[in-house]
């Protein structure tokens, strides 16, 4: 594969993750105060990963633009130290939009931290083993338990109350959470099998790379526009609310 392929990806998503932040922040002063930190956890999410795409592009930059496992693989690292910071911001960030609708549950943002950080920790061991080893199909067995534990307690989660714009909010949040996350062991999967069946290592570990950025796209810019639009109607009905009661 050429590494000029991934290397886009990568620049992508900087651009992708900066812009991001940069549309959180400026939505920040439409919010009321208390919901502010919703756009604030976005633009810090969105923040870190751009920094992160930004280093990860110049790692994997070199003359002949062609590529050994260990140049891309290189960046791995630092893609998992941004995963172990956001993605526990990612459910703080879920948890908020939960709050606004009353549903939130004592001590569900601690079981779902644990087990997101169970699962980074656990896809890191299987990833930095050898392909095709035992230690490698554990450790990503036990990733992917701890990824559908975080699903059934997010999808268990009652949002029977609130306004209609939150619980709708919470709904493709939920789904980013399964369907957006689930991206994430597809590439592992697809790396493991095109290495395994005795595939072209810098091919595999490429694409896994693509899929990574696709997946961090969606995930953190798209759940933070959910996240951040659901705070701004909120915003905007309580304003309506109280101009509507002052007889404005």
């Amino acid at each position: 594969m050429d590494i000029h392929i991934v290397q886009a990806f990568f620049m992508l998503g900087f651009v992708a993750m900066a812009a991001g932040a940069l549309w959180f922040y400026l939505e920040r002063n439409d919010l009321k105060p208390e919901l502010r930190s919703v756009a604030t956890y976005a633009a810090v999410i969105a923040f870190i990963a751009a920094i992160m795409y930004y280093v990860m592009k110049d790692v994997v930059l070199f003359p002949g633009g062609k590529a050994t496992p260990a140049d891309i693989e290189a960046t791995l690292p630092l893609r998992y130290i941004d995963w172990l910071l956001t993605t526990p911001l990612l459910l703080v960030e879920f948890a908020l939009i939960v709050a606004i609708a009353g549903a939130l549950k004592k001590g569900l943002l601690t079981k779902l931290i644990i087990a997101d950080i169970a699962m980074i920790v656990f896809g890191y061991l299987g990833e930095v083993g050898e392909p095709g080893s035992a230690g490698n199909y554990i450790f990503f067995i036990l990733s992917v338990l701890a990824w559908l534990y975080i699903v059934y307690v997010v999808f268990t989660l009652n949002v029977s109350t609130g306004p209609a714009h939150v619980k709708r909010a919470v709904m493709i949040m939920k789904w980013f959470v399964i369907v957006g996350w689930s991206i994430y062991p597809i590439g592992t999967a697809t790396q493991e099998f095109i290495e395994v069946s005795g595939g072209d290592a810098v091919l595999a570990i490429g694409i896994a790379a693509i899929i990574y950025v696709i997946a961090d796209v969606l995930n953190k810019v798209g759940f933070g526009i959910v996240a951040v639009r659901a705070a701004k109607q909120s915003s905007i009905e309580e304003s309506a609310g109280v101009k509507k009661v002052q007889g404005v």
